[in-house]
This record gives structure tokens, C-alpha cells and sequence, in this order.
């Protein structure tokens, strides 16, 4: 613990670095910007309280299930499942639907869902907005936010000044159950999905200023863990270490992005798109976020049904445990230590609470073989081949090569 001490102190100071020595690798780990020492990460991993973990998460949003007495039942499910961590939606458009009147209380309240997770031992990441998609009307923005002339997303002054009062409110409700205060919240996502424009954008596009706005209105209610983003694919933006505009104000802690590789054609289950399988997640991670934890903050559990659609049973299908077999441990030898899947309620579990679907053994399987296999955390990505690790050439192959260990996969 002596040595994990200096280690977290070296990384007030410093970036993430890679010393050897004695012929292995020690990784100097670093914070958020020198504001706690508790979540700290290197290009490999999150470290809560010096330990190496593998961030196995999945998404549950409180607003989807409005009965907080039952949050302890979902949150032990995925405890069972072997994961350690949930992320989670806030609608904005719930607790503020009249300008200026932020209401959390009863059903909409947040410190329920805080106090389960803590209870059953589950991490979280907090994404607030003020703009989430999440499949909801206006992708979460009140109705009143159409009545704002300037330019939604963006540095427009009053739109800037229509997120204040509720962005002041949450934040501050998050803050409090941040992991730095006893409670379960290690990292928090400003804004979602800022990677693209239907049309021109004020001040151009990403606009840094809106996105270092969004952060400083979190850091001013007083979050200190790290800020995490998602790209709605991966495209770089606000990686540390990038600039945008000429500034790097927007830079997030960690980067990360999305991926739904079979999209949402549940009309046709048993038909995968054609080079589907992403097989260039490590390049391109090297070559946008080299200092952070490879992080795919939403990765495709499920498939949205649209009114009126063929039911979810057949979205079932196309995303069953064959599927998680393929695509999740391909993300695994991509180097994935963050891994949020998206929906675990809903997706994985039934949103009857119900674990029958086979898809829920398989996950568990997984998520408890990274639990006890910690060198995987620091292996190194090799060449992926075919033939070289298995009799059949039709098998694709990446080898992980551990770092100061002797122990490979």
C-alpha cells in the first residue's frame, strides 16, 4: 500500500509514463487533473484505491423502471453477473419541466438508485447531459428548450443559460455520491454523443466551447472523479492531448466511444451484416487515445423495437449469446478494460427483472474470467492471425502478451 501511495502521489505531477525497470514495466498512474486520488487510470485500466480493475459495466436508468424499492434487485442481478459497475442516464426532461423548477423527489429521486448500488457493491458512471438521446423524446431536453432561440448544443448564450439551473441541481446531487465521498460514483460523462452535425453550427463543430462549458458547470458543483466521453463512433474528439479550435479546454480524461456492429434489423435475426466485426479497435485507439484505457462506453446489448415493430423477442435473437460470444471477446483482444454494455436492463436482463435468456450465463461467464485474470489488464495487443493459435485457418486469433507477467492470452 506504501508503494501504491507514491505512486498515486508521482501522478499529481505527471502524465501517465511506462518505466522499466529490472526488465518490467511499472505504470505511474495518474488523477483527474490533481483533484483526488481515489480513481486514478493509465493507458491500461482504471485503479480505484491503487487496484487495477476491469471496468465491466451496464446501463440501467432509474427513469426505466420508477420504483425504487426494486433498484437492490437489478443492481444484485448484475452483481451476479460478475460486472462492478452501472452506467446510467439522467432525463432533463423530467426534473425541470418548467423553466427555472428543478423537481428529484419520490420516483425521480436519485439517491435511492445511489444507495442500491452502494448496498450491492456496484460502481458508477453518471451521465447527466444535458443532452442524452437514450431513446427519449427530445433526447432528453424539456419541451420548453424549443423556445430557446440560439442553437441547441452549442455556445448560443441562452441555451448555455437553459442547462444552468438543472445541470446545478444534478451535478450537486452527483457529487455527493461520488466515491470520494463514500458513494458509489467513480467517473462522470459531460454531454453524449458529441460527434456530429445534421447542419452548420455556431462557432463550428465540435464546438469546444459548449463542451468546456458542460464541464465546468460539473466541476463547479464540485466533481472531482474523471470525466469520461463517448463518441457516437470513433472519431478522436476531445481525446487528451487533441485540440479543437486551437484550444484543449474540451479534452475529457479518458476518451471513449460507441459501437452497435449489427445495428437494429431485427426483421432478419439470423443475418449479421457483411464485415460487421470490427477488427481495427486497437489501431485506431492507439493512434486517438494512446494515454487512456481503451473504453467503449456503449457497446450494442440489445436492439431498440419501434412502435408498431416485430417484437422484441426477435431483437432477442439477432442479439443473443452467439453474438456476445463473437463481438465481446473481440473487444476483449482489442484491449477493452472499460466495457459498458448498453442495455444490460432491458437487454441482458428482461425488464420484467427475469433472467432466463441464455445471453445472461454467457456474459457471466466472460465478466468472471476478466474478474480473476488481472494480468490481462496490462497484456500487451498483438498481431491478430489466422491458423498461427488454431488448427482451423478460419479462426481469427489475437494474441495478449503480458507485461511483466507470464502469463499470456
Amino acid at each position: 500500500m506504501k508503494l501504491l501511495s507514491a505512486l498515486t502521489s508521482l501522478a499529481l505531477v505527471a502524465r501517465t509514463l511506462s518505466l522499466a525497470v529490472g526488465g518490467k514495466q511499472m505504470f505511474i498512474e495518474r488523477d483527474s487533473d490533481g483533484l483526488q486520488n481515489i480513481v486514478t487510470y493509465d493507458e491500461h485500466s482504471l485503479m480505484i484505491h491503487g487496484e487495477r480493475v476491469f471496468t465491466f459495466s451496464g446501463e440501467f436508468h432509474p427513469y426505466r423502471l420508477p420504483v425504487p424499492d426494486l433498484y437492490l434487485d437489478v443492481f444484485q442481478k448484475i452483481k451476479a453477473l460478475g460486472f462492478n459497475c452501472v452506467s446510467f442516464y439522467v432525463d432533463w426532461a423530467l426534473l425541470e419541466g418548467q423553466p427555472g423548477v428543478y423537481t428529484a423527489e419520490g420516483i425521480f429521486a436519485l439517491e435511492p438508485f445511489f444507495d442500491a448500488a452502494k448496498e450491492a457493491g456496484i460502481y458508477l458512471i453518471a451521465r447527466p447531459g444535458p443532452y442524452i438521446n437514450a431513446e427519449v423524446s427530445g433526447g432528453g431536453f424539456p419541451g420548453w428548450v424549443q423556445r430557446v432561440k440560439g442553437q441547441l448544443r452549442t455556445r448560443a448564450p441562452d441555451f448555455l443559460a437553459a442547462t444552468d439551473n438543472y445541470m446545478a441541481h444534478v451535478s450537486k446531487t452527483i457529487a455527493a455520491a461520488q466515491i470520494t465521498n463514500g458513494g458509489p460514483v467513480i467517473l462522470v460523462q459531460p454531454e453524449n454523443e458529441y460527434t456530429g452535425s445534421s447542419g452548420p453550427v455556431t462557432g463550428g463543430f465540435p464546438d469546444p466551447d459548449y463542451f468546456a462549458y458542460i464541464k465546468k458547470q460539473l466541476r463547479d458543483a464540485g466533481i472531482v472523479v474523471p470525466f469520461i466521453s463517448n463518441d457516437a463512433s470513433p472519431k478522436g474528439i476531445f481525446a487528451p492531448g487533441t485540440t479543437t479550435n486551437g484550444t484543449m479546454e474540451a479534452n475529457v480524461d479518458i476518451y471513449g466511444h460507441d459501437a452497435y456492429p449489427l445495428g437494429f434489423d431485427c426483421a432478419n435475426p439470423y443475418t449479421w451484416p457483411a464485415k460487421g466485426l470490427p477488427t481495427n479497435y486497437h489501431a485506431t485507439h492507439e493512434a486517438q487515445s494512446p494515454s487512456t484505457p481503451f473504453s467503449l462506453v456503449e457497446f450494442q446489448g440489445g436492439a431498440f423495437d419501434p412502435w408498431g415493430g416485430l417484437g422484441f423477442d426477435q431483437c432477442s435473437v439477432l442479439l443473443n449469446m452467439e453474438f456476445e460470444r463473437v463481438f465481446y471477446k473481440n473487444n476483449f483482444a482489442a484491449g477493452a478494460t472499460l466495457f459498458n454494455i448498453y442495455m444490460i436492463f432491458g437487454g441482458t436482463i428482461a425488464e420484467n427483472r427475469e433472467i432466463y435468456r441464455e445471453k445472461y450465463s454467457e456474459v457471466k461467464l466472460e465478466a468472471n474470467f476478466l474478474k480473476v485474470s488481472p494480468a490481462i489488464l496490462t497484456a500487451s495487443v498483438g498481431k491478430a492471425v489466422t491458423g498461427t493459435y488454431a488448427d482451423s485457418s478460419a479462426i481469427y486469433t489475437t494474441p495478449l502478451i503480458g507485461i511483466g507477467t507470464s502469463t499470456n492470452f
